[in-house]
């Protein structure tokens, strides 16, 4: 059974994901549209009873009830006298306590709810019961940390510093490949013919580097952080060498090569897309800090976490200019799938 880390931060404090997720907030409105158009225009089902819809990777909302919404918007353009079942899905360790507290009331949430824990790198639902699938900025999360990396990629946590080596790059991209191939095909399994599955990924142009992304930016801010901890003697090299953060940004021709392998659905649209984010630099280690923390915590404790994290806020204010102009041009990547 693959690892399982840590969950978005769930709770109330200044740093809980869902007062933490605005850049996720905008990727979605940027998209928006094409989803609409895509359900109105594509969807290829019979909807005479109850239409179940998922989010696959949901973790504590507020975004997560703005994606159900969207959908089903679109879903009354198309038909009338629909009934609805939303399914919200992520590790069984996410705050479902906290989401489904925070979950719209009616007459504003017009679906019947429920929680579905565990991962969505296998099976959650019996054969062809949803409808409509939707993952935003969730299928980057690897199901482990690459094992071709675990003790190859001394001095660092990541794969995006420009000296990282191309066998670590390589390690990173098979578990990315090996994951979706699981999560195609266990989506396959669930979703009925002719219905759609919507893709949202951080990720980058087929063209560009790993170490020239925006995604870079952040984390190579993190990592120096972590290493200046090192030089101050707060945490062992051994301690940084034995730490890699499950995470990959895949390029546009990575993601379409496994979904052409698979065959299981036809990309009806899938493209680099930019949501042209506004996030400040400190905003952005936040929304970083919301959704890592706890991997940081389990590994180094919360005292370093801590430390990890202020001096990352720190050198973000320092270079406040760059980053910001680098999440501005952050990209993403977004498929519409067609179950055949």
């Amino acid at each position: 059974m693959a690892k399982s880390f840590p969950t978005v931060n769930g709770g109330d404090g200044a740093f809980n994901y869902a007062q933490n997720s605005q850049f996720q907030k905008e990727s979605m409105s940027s998209v928006k549209a094409m989803i609409e158009e895509a359900i109105i225009e594509k969807l290829e089902v019979d909807m005479s009873s109850a239409v179940s819809l998922v989010d696959l990777g949901c973790a504590v909302g507020p975004n997560t009830f703005l994606t159900a919404q969207h959908m089903i918007e679109a879903l009354e353009k198309k038909t009338s006298g629909l009934e609805f079942e939303v399914f919200f899905n992520d590790h069984a360790s996410n705050d479902f306590n906290k989401l489904l507290a925070s979950l719209p009331p009616p007459p504003l949430r017009r679906y019947h709810a429920a929680a579905v824990p565990g991962s969505f790198h296998g099976r959650l639902f019996s054969r062809a019961r949803i409808t409509l699938a939707h993952s935003c900025f969730a299928v980057h999360y690897l199901s482990k940390v690459p094992e071709e990396v675990t003790h190859s990629n001394e001095g660092r946590i990541h794969y995006t510093g420009a000296g990282a080596s191309p066998h670590v790059l390589k390690g990173y991209l098979d578990q990315f490949e090996r994951d979706m191939r699981t999560f195609l095909t266990a989506r396959a399994e669930e979703i009925v013919k002719g219905g759609l599955m919507f893709l949202i990924i951080p990720g980058i142009g087929d063209g560009l580097a790993h170490s020239h992304s925006c995604y870079a930016t952040l984390f190579n801010l993190i990592e120096s952080s972590v290493l200046d901890l090192a030089n101050e003697g707060v945490v062992g090299k051994d301690e940084i060498d034995g730490f890699n953060l499950p995470l990959y940004f895949p390029r546009v021709g990575e993601v379409r090569e496994v979904i052409k392998e698979n065959g299981s659905f036809s990309m009806e649209r899938g493209e680099l897309t930019n949501s042209r984010s506004n996030v400040s630099a400190r905003a952005m280690i936040n929304h970083v800090r919301a959704g890592l923390e706890g991997m940081f915590t389990r590994h180094f404790g919360e005292s370093v976490m801590e430390k990890v994290f202020a001096k990352a806020l720190a050198k973000a204010d320092e270079a406040s200019e760059e980053v910001e102009a680098s999440l501005r041009d952050s990209s993403q990547l977004f498929y519409v799938l067609k179950r055949k």
